[in-house]
Parts: structure tokens; C-alpha cells; sequence
């Protein structure tokens, strides 16, 4: 074989290789491997996907908290670390895309993402931004869009290792223990969402292993919820 086509072979195998797993730039930020598994979220409302999931989030960068295994995750234990302050205003914040906010000495940046899949991957999401991912509690929010009143609905959800889940300020499931990623493994009691916005929070805990989650309404009948909207602020609001 000629040098010109080894040379021809070995652009070819680095490209293929680039565009499967993606390099990381000098900033530590993995472009290609957050478009595997995220589109960044639009200004139109999003719907939940065909089973009902809610693929629309503003995930902020993971906060540290160590956990030497997964099982710490106790009840007790998720109750009292979910009810730490790890930032400002972190049950009433209404985050946007590229807000900054401060965890100590830290700046910690929101990010307005459409998950690809059903589950919202958080340790590809934390890779992607160059973080660290083992040990880490992720905040998450989105906003759920109401035509009407709807009554008895249930928060179902799965996650990868705990959570804790909050509605309009309300918690309103706690997924504690060492999970693995299950579609409805949990719901909450019966509930309500009101006309107009509901404010959905998420607390996503985990120790070394995988961190994710899947999250959507079911009806009283047991059917996703799917006559919604769900959106994210891009900017901020005026």
C-alpha cells in the first residue's frame, strides 16, 4: 500500500472514531459525545414523548456530594440531604440557560437540554460539560404547561440511585435506596395540576454507578398524562 493511501486510511479511521466517540476540547467539554444523547431545548413548548416522558429539563452542573457506596441512600438519610441548602433560592429558583449560579466558591452553570432518549442520562451530561460525576446530587427543573385543571394524576418515575421529587413546591415522591433505572418503579400519591405552569424539581442522588432518570404523569386510569406542554426558559425573564 502506497503512503498516500495509508495516509488516506488513517484520516479516515480517526474521523470514524471522532464521530463515535467524540474528543474533548481544551476546556475539558465533550461537544460531540452531549450531542449523542441531548438536542439544546428550543423557545417552542416541547410535548412528553410517546410514552408520555418528560424529555425537556434545565439541568444544572452536578454538585459534590460524596458517597462512598449507593446504599447510604436511606430514607432518613435522602430526607436530611435533600432538605440541605447547596445554593440560593434552590426550591424557588426558575432557572435559564447559561444562568450561573453559585454553590460556595463554586459557579455552577444551568443547561436548557432536550434528552434523546426517554431517560435523561445525568453522568453523560456531567461528562459532556467536563464534571465530575461519581458523588455528585443533580438539580433539575422543568415547567409543565396545563390547559385545565386535572386531578388525580401521579408522578411515576425511575432513577439511578435516589431522589427526591418536588411539585410546585410540594415533595411529593421520594425514591430512596439503591435504585436502578426502572420505568415507573415508584409513584407519588394522587394529585393535581393546575391550569397554566407546574414547577417540577428534581434532587438526583448517586455514589459511584450510573446517574439517571425517567420521569412522567400517569392519569387515574393508569395512561400517560400526554395532553401537556413542557418548557424551559432560554433567557432570562423580564
Amino acid at each position: 500500500m502506497n503512503r498516500l493511501l495509508k495516509t488516506f486510511f488513517s484520516v479516515s479511521a480517526l474521523a470514524l472514531l471522532s464521530s463515535q466517540v467524540g474528543f474533548s476540547k481544551d476546556d475539558g467539554t465533550n461537544p460531540a459525545l452531549l450531542d449523542q444523547y441531548y438536542t439544546h431545548a428550543s423557545a417552542a413548548p416541547a410535548s412528553p414523548d410517546k410514552d408520555g416522558f418528560i424529555t425537556r429539563w434545565a439541568l444544572l452542573e452536578p454538585i459534590s456530594k460524596p458517597a462512598s457506596s449507593n446504599s447510604v441512600w436511606i430514607d432518613s438519610y435522602l430526607q436530611e440531604v435533600s432538605s440541605d441548602t447547596y445554593f440560593k433560592d434552590q426550591m424557588t429558583l426558575m432557572p435559564y440557560d447559561g444562568l450561573k449560579t453559585m454553590v460556595g466558591k463554586e459557579k455552577h452553570i444551568w443547561h436548557a437540554l432536550d434528552s434523546k432518549n426517554y431517560y435523561v442520562n445525568l453522568l453523560r451530561f456531567a461528562q459532556s460539560y467536563g464534571k465530575e460525576y461519581y458523588g455528585q446530587v443533580y438539580f433539575v427543573v422543568t415547567t409543565i404547561n396545563c390547559e385545565e385543571d386535572m386531578e388525580d394524576v401521579r408522578l411515576a418515575g425511575g432513577v439511578n440511585s435516589a431522589a427526591m421529587w418536588y411539585l410546585n413546591g410540594e415533595q411529593v415522591l421520594m425514591m430512596s435506596n439503591d435504585r436502578d433505572l426502572v420505568v415507573d418503579d415508584i409513584m407519588s400519591k394522587r394529585l393535581s395540576l393546575k391550569k397554566g405552569e407546574n414547577v417540577v424539581r428534581g434532587m438526583i442522588f448517586n455514589g459511584p454507578g450510573m446517574a439517571d432518570f425517567c420521569l412522567r404523569f400517569i392519569d387515574k386510569d393508569g395512561k400517560p398524562v400526554k395532553n401537556i406542554t413542557v418548557t424551559t426558559a432560554l433567557t432570562k425573564k423580564k
